[in-house]
């Protein structure tokens, strides 16, 4: 039997990045998707512009009220906004303790109490899993589905990280991802797998802004309310404060709520499958926690 070639080839760009580790719960890791006939738009390339010359800074975890730095975080949300309908993301929340726990239940000796430097030259296969399976997951559930008369061609962008680096992560996951897609006769492929510096690419840097968003909403952590900034700041929830604001004025523009509330979420602890979970039940709690806000 022959088979019909697809009608159309579609370039797409994956972005990919991770928010969260060990006692910093939530882990997630997310990807987003972004086709390259809308990430190339003027408005984006002149983020990207001016990301790259340091004009515009965004940086999440750095935010604790500082005007310029809300400023490039609402600018940067606004014109993502404008193409956010186009774009697919994945999130994973993880457990990595659990993985930690059950590698021990394995027996190797990697597992057991060595010398530090023995430790430290022995292979930790739970991080390799961390590292390698749960993005290799995202980028596969990113990747199909889009239909028989459509072939994806893709790039993957990573932020740069030694661990990534450590356990060669572009080479395998380009390699493992084209192997699924011809076993499972999928119609994608990934051209190129790389990772970038820190304030490169406006993709990677809208990945950090989404992620450290979701995961406040998943946090929902309860903020005294009437205090002055000070008053907040002697508490050590200032930072916590100024990002909860920043979210709500973020989710009252309609286009992002939107995506916010659409993205593909999926929670692993010890079983065998993701969990798939509705992530707007995460976001009306959310808002139903600051009611008042969007009134």
């Amino acid at each position: 039997m022959s088979l019909s070639p697809p009608l159309k080839t579609e370039l797409m760009n994956i972005f990919f990045d991770e928010s969260g580790q060990d006692s910093d719960k939530p882990s997630t890791m997310g990807g987003l998707l972004i086709p390259s006939s809308v990430y190339k738009t003027a408005e984006m390339m002149e983020l990207n512009r001016r990301l790259e010359s340091r004009e515009l800074k965004l940086h999440w975890t750095e935010y604790t009220g500082h005007s310029g730095l809300k400023d490039n975080i609402i600018e940067a949300i606004i014109t993502f906004s404008k193409i956010a309908r186009f774009t697919r993301m994945n999130v994973i929340n993880y457990n990595r303790s659990t993985l930690d726990w059950r590698y021990k239940l394995s027996g190797d000796p990697a597992s057991g109490k060595l010398e530090k430097r023995e430790r430290q030259r022995q292979l930790n296969y739970a991080t390799l899993m961390v590292y390698t399976k749960i993005p290799e997951r995202i980028f596969y559930g990113l990747l199909r589905n889009f239909g028989k008369d459509v072939y994806i061609k893709t790039d993957i962008y990573i932020e740069k990280e030694g661990k990534y680096e450590k356990y060669d992560l572009e080479k395998r996951l380009r390699e493992n991802l084209n192997t699924q897609s011809l076993y499972r006769a999928e119609q994608f492929w990934v051209t190129d797998c790389q990772m970038v510096s820190k304030g490169e690419m406006i993709g990677v840097e809208l990945v950090d802004l989404l992620l450290g968003i979701i995961r406040l909403i998943i946090n929902n952590k309860p903020i005294p309310p009437g205090l002055s900034l000070e008053e907040y700041s002697t508490l050590k929830i200032k930072g916590l404060y100024m990002k909860t604001k920043l979210v709500i004025e973020l989710l009252k523009i309609p286009s992002f709520y939107n995506f916010i509330s659409g993205i593909k979420y999926f929670e692993w602890d010890s079983h065998k499958e993701l969990a798939e979970v509705t992530f707007k039940d995460y976001l009306d709690l959310f808002m139903a926690n600051h009611y008042r806000e969007f009134l």
